[in-house]
């Protein structure tokens, strides 16, 4: 692998801000470490313990300023045999400027559409974004949509199969990271006064800190199992046990999407919002809008409309999500890479 361009993996996160750069930038390097040497490089403030321990990390030095992290990278690597994939808020214009001027090819995934972008490429995944929606230098590309949705390959080979749901008793419920307003434990309430669900699969973030949802679930143990720190293989197959998943339109949506469920979807912050749309243009889901107004009531009555429709309606929403999540996005990323590896 000498003759090619080794990556520079850069992301932050832990439980104050959240972990989903981290884990997006796992999915993207289990598509391409076969192909290419890499080193992930996070801030000593991470949650290190999140990060495989069979990847090939470093953290960065604990006082070095992110102003100064362009000139440390590049006193450390050949900026010419170099290409760098940062992925979070901090990688602002001045970031990535900082970047180009050492020489180094950058790829930005990108959530907000609201940087000036100097980033040789820009990915930003929602079904929503056009490339109009930019400001950018002249030698930007940009890859947007589905087609580069960063999924991890156990969803990625899920993505490629079929599936029919003919009728709904259970469901997965995953709201992810902190979720400071327990949207959890609203949409749980809401959701076990329905006589015909079941079983609910309640999946918990890692920064999860509340205390309520146990007294929720007390005496109903029988009905809801809660479930935290899942690896993927264990989620992949959760989903495969539930036929209706209720979730924000982040990462976790797509997971649910590859593996084909009937998606109840909103968003609780910005970031989801371009996903959200893109949903909604497409009738990918049926639409709970902000999760933060929800009641538990709101809750019972949106899955129950669900529940009336029947599978001739929620069936053509899972065979549309087909369409967007083929299982062809490892290929995507590798031809992304390549492109830039074989710039002059």
């Amino acid at each position: 692998m000498s003759n090619k361009k080794q990556i520079l993996f850069r992301a932050d996160g832990n439980a104050k801000t959240g972990l989903g750069h981290l884990f997006r930038l796992f999915a993207i390097v289990e598509m391409v470490k076969d192909d290419y040497d890499y080193v992930y490089f996070t801030k000593p403030d991470s949650t290190i313990s999140v990060i495989p321990e069979y990847y090939n990390y470093k953290v960065l030095p604990e006082h070095l300023d992110l102003n100064y992290e362009a000139w440390w990278l590049s006193e450390h690597f050949n900026p010419e045999e170099t290409i760098v994939i940062a992925d979070g808020y901090q990688f602002n214009s001045v970031y990535q400027k900082k970047i180009k001027e050492k020489g180094f090819q950058l790829v930005y995934i990108d959530d907000l559409a609201r940087e000036y972008m100097y980033a040789d490429v820009v990915v930003n995944h929602s079904p929503h974004v056009k490339e109009t929606d930019f400001k950018a230098e002249p030698y930007t590309t940009f890859a947007l949509g589905t087609q580069y949705a960063i999924l991890r390959p156990a969803f990625l080979d899920a993505a490629k199969q079929t599936r029919t749901i003919n009728k709904i008793d259970t469901v997965f419920v995953c709201f992810g990271g902190a979720d400071f307003n327990d949207i959890t434990n609203t949409c749980l309430k809401g959701i076990l006064q329905i006589n015909s669900i079941k079983n609910i699969h309640v999946v918990l973030g890692g920064a999860y800190a509340h205390n309520a949802i146990y007294n929720t679930i007390y005496g109903r143990e029988n009905k809801v199992s809660l479930h935290k720190n899942l690896a993927e293989k264990k989620i992949i197959n959760l989903m495969k046990e539930c036929q209706l998943a209720i979730v924000p339109a982040s990462t976790i949506s797509y997971e649910v999407c590859s593996v084909k469920m009937v998606v109840l979807s909103g968003y609780y912050v910005d970031n989801q919002i371009g996903i959200y749309k893109g949903y909604l243009e497409n009738n990918l889901i049926y639409d709970a809008g902000d999760f933060n107004t929800l009641t538990s009531e709101d809750f019972k009555n949106l899955v129950f409309a669900i529940l009336q429709e029947g599978p001739n309606g929620f069936q053509k929403k899972i065979d549309k999500q087909k369409c967007f999540f083929d299982g062809k996005q490892k290929q995507s990323f590798i031809n992304l890479i390549k492109k830039l590896d074989y710039a002059s």
